[in-house]
């Protein structure tokens, strides 16, 4: 008889813990919201979502093109972390049932330094981000000027219609984007204590090329994990990452020989197409105009496609050492992973200025800083 009863008790224990796990694992609720830029606008595509229960992944998924996502755990308190790279933020929720969060936005930023160029702006696109103070004004990066102390007129010896660049000199409108540090650019290219203290360093093309001979403290830089973006004439600044042109890209010679100042290149990645169409009604059937060149941009001949990504390619016309002109496709914008960190570079950039228009290339540009911050 006792036999029996105990039997029947761990029939009963059984059926109970049954019961309870089948709660525990069966019912789950849905989590979904929208992952946003700082300034609460711009959507950020691809980005990680992840709840943790007591520091543990449960679940896991990425934003689509509109920045939207859907993720399913069970009932709990969890950490809620999105990030894309080094932007980040984190809500803790408590989850008894379907949760729309609606928007979050990016509220954790890397370590950001931009060191001014004659010719790009890559500033103004930071700051349309979000990436300001929203009481002061006040941008949440390091401006560091790029051209103090030497000769503006020595950039233009190499071009072959240097007529054409003074016109292109463009100061900024907004009275915050001016340089905010107590040091140079020269200190930073040589003291790789103050370089390492940045996740990301944008060269704004038109730069003073005084320092392109220390581009070894980038290599460094790079190779411990940094973020580096460079444009057109910067493309210096490269040698030791690229060992002089053999690995990644290769610059075509003569320097700065591109002569086309628009074309209408192929958008080569998805992610980047969708992100334009869907939020923007940009790049219709995967193309888009490309009109921030210099009128003599530097030209990469070719990249090696098994380490370096190439983002958009379009027909464009630059010259020979013969000064004869050649009209094909060329590629216009790439990202590579280096040691720990990466590096994107573009023979094109952003205009020299403030307005509330967000152009078609400073939207590529938009998308892009994400996406540098995410190569890792």
């Amino acid at each position: 008889m006792k036999s029996l009863v105990l039997s029947f008790l761990v029939f009963i224990t059984l059926c109970a813990c049954s019961k309870d796990d089948n709660n525990s694992t069966d019912e789950t609720f849905d989590i979904t919201g929208q992952f946003l830029a700082p300034n609460g606008v711009d959507p950020i595509s691809n980005a990680r979502v992840g709840a943790y229960l007591n520091s543990e992944l449960k679940s896991e998924t990425r934003t689509d093109a509109s920045g939207n996502y859907s993720l399913s755990v069970a009932k709990g308190d969890y950490t809620l972390v999105l990030n894309k790279g080094k932007f980040k933020t984190e809500r803790n929720i408590s989850l008894e049932n379907d949760l729309a969060i609606e928007t979050l936005s990016v509220e954790t930023l890397p370590n950001i330094a931009v060191v001014t160029g004659l010719y790009d702006n890559i500033e103004s696109v930071l700051y349309s981000i979000g990436l300001f103070n929203p009481i002061t004004g006040e941008p949440l990066f390091d401006i560091i000027d790029g051209n103090d102390g030497f000769d503006r007129n020595a950039l233009n010896q190499n071009s072959k219609h240097s007529h054409g660049h003074s016109a292109l000199h463009r100061s900024s409108t907004n009275p915050q984007l001016q340089p905010n540090v107590d040091f140079s650019f020269e200190d930073l290219m040589g003291d790789q204590g103050i370089l390492g203290t940045y996740d990301i360093v944008f060269l704004n093309c038109g730069l003073t090329e005084e320092f392109v001979n220390n581009s070894s403290v980038l290599d460094t830089y790079v190779s411990d994990g940094g973020i580096l973006y460079t444009t057109d004439w910067a493309v210096g600044y490269l040698d030791a990452i690229t060992n002089s042109g053999s690995e990644y890209l290769s610059p075509y010679t003569p320097a700065k020989s591109g002569s086309s100042v628009s074309t209408v290149a192929t958008i080569l990645d998805g992610d980047l197409s969708a992100w334009l169409l869907l939020n923007f009604n940009i790049s219709i059937e995967d193309t888009v105009e490309i009109d921030d060149f210099l009128p003599s941009w530097q030209v990469i001949d070719s990249y090696d496609n098994a380490t370096t990504m190439s983002w958009l390619n379009g027909p464009v016309t630059y010259w020979d050492d013969t000064n004869t002109d050649i009209s094909e496709n060329k590629d216009l914008a790439f990202t590579f992973l280096h040691g720990d960190g990466g590096v994107f570079y573009s023979s094109f950039h952003t205009e020299n200025h403030d307005v509330e228009v967000v152009t078609e290339v400073e939207r590529i540009m938009q998308f892009l800083v994400f996406e540098m911050s995410d190569l890792q």
